[in-house]
């Protein structure tokens, strides 16, 4: 009899744990790239009036396919590049194909129409490679190379062009080095010397720190320099993004900017956002340290986000401190 109940337990705890296929505003927060696990679920109902991804896994907690609609219809507008992400596996890697709103497959970013992932003797994936027409692509990235921790956990990446040359990731790291929390979400993104001393990119910085919620949702990001210090991001203006006051959707209400000393930016402090109830972002105004509405660097008060009926973002309207329309 114990037995049996031991047994019940341990299915019931694999129930638990178990990814449900279903509707979430996020399909995927699983930084280490060892599965795939949504959140924040939503109704079909709540799909009807906002966005949302139906997330599909098979019997083996294994991703099937994840889909993209917005305001109840099928979309091509998914983070992904289209409506559709399919997986399909095999003993010694699987393979990620995209289709649009009519059923038929199609190339997303960079022309890919296909990436194939190869595993390791675990079942995690260690090369990724992206291929358009049956080719690896010829421009941007062609493949990534990762190594992985004790517990399987992306730990290091560097991405190569078809010449095999080292392209760094968006910060300007040629080897990126991570870590994680105990959710599977990433602490930081550290630039990697060949003898993995940590050294600054070409952007001037280091490491990215991040902070996320139990959701996946950004709730602070910094930028430090190989000495550990703050560093004022030479793009954004900032050293340090703190975002709060969420909703039950995951979106932030206000979003705060410091300095290098770690105090509220001199000339924006903080913006506060606003959102239509798809939950697309609808606008964000800044205001000063003592709460007057202010301008950014270039002169911006305000910006209004716009998207069309099928929820393809079509850029921001800029609006300076009188109101007015900047072109």
């Amino acid at each position: 009899m114990k037995k049996i109940i031991l047994l019940i337990t341990c299915l019931s705890i694999q129930l638990i744990y178990a990814q449900q296929s279903g509707y979430y505003m996020n399909w995927n927060i699983d930084h280490t790239e060892r599965s795939v696990k949504p959140s924040i679920k939503i109704s079909e109902d709540e799909l009807q009036n906002m966005y949302g991804y139906y997330v599909e896994f098979d019997n083996h907690d294994r991703l099937q396919s994840v889909k993209f609609f917005f305001e109840g219809k099928k979309s091509n507008h998914g983070n992904y590049g289209t409506h559709e992400l399919e997986r399909f596996y095999f003993d010694d890697h699987f393979i990620e194909k995209y289709k649009n709103t009519k059923g038929e497959y199609v190339s997303i970013s960079g022309g890919i129409d296909e990436r194939k992932y190869l595993l390791n003797t675990y079942g995690y994936w260690i090369k990724k490679e992206n291929y358009s027409k049956g080719n690896l692509v010829t421009e941007g990235v062609a493949y990534s190379k990762v190594t992985r921790n004790i517990k399987n956990e992306l730990a290091t990446e560097i991405q190569f062009s078809v010449t095999n040359d080292t392209i760094p990731d968006g910060n300007g790291f040629p080897i990126v080095n991570f870590a994680y929390d105990q959710n599977g979400l990433t602490l930081y993104r550290q630039n990697l010397a060949i003898n993995g001393k940590v050294v600054n990119g070409e952007n001037g910085y280091a490491a990215v720190i991040f902070q996320f919620n139990q959701d996946g949702m950004f709730f602070e990001e910094q930028f430090l320099d190989e000495k550990g210090n703050l560093f004022l991001h030479p793009r954004f203006d900032l050293a340090k993004i703190n975002w709060r006051a969420f909703n039950k959707y995951g979106k932030p209400a206000r979003i705060y900017y410091m300095n290098v000393l770690g105090y509220p930016h001199e000339q924006r402090a903080y913006g506060k956002i606003t959102y239509r109830p798809n939950m697309t972002r609808e606008s964000i105004t800044f205001y000063n340290r003592i709460g007057e509405k202010t301008v950014d660097r270039n002169g911006i008060a305000k910006s209004v986000y716009n998207y069309n009926a099928d929820g393809k973002f079509l850029g921001r309207t800029n609006y300076n401190f009188n109101g007015e329309k900047i072109k």
